[in-house]
């Protein structure tokens, strides 16, 4: 699947995934998986922005929901990549 929105959020999901396994309060065990990818079979307009917004975000608000800074800047980098 060649599609440069979908390689950008992938680059995304591992920088975010770095810093969540650096995280002392959740680590290796809380990484954003391969799961939220596996079912497309295509990427329509709002394929990656509907996972991003619905499942990526709501889950870093879980992980972090003492450090709104941490949310608020993944939130940012991952709809950039989704843009």
């Amino acid at each position: 699947m060649e599609n440069d929105k979908f390689n950008k959020l992938i680059d995304c999901v591992i920088s975010l995934n770095q810093k969540i396994a650096d995280d002392d309060s959740l680590g290796e065990g809380f990484c954003i998986g391969h799961s939220y990818f596996c079912d497309i079979e295509e990427i329509k307009e709002n394929t990656l922005t509907d996972i991003v917004e619905f499942e990526i975000i709501p889950l870093l608000k879980e992980y972090w929901f003492d450090e709104p800074s941490k949310v608020k800047e993944w939130s940012n980098r991952l709809r950039s990549a989704v843009k």
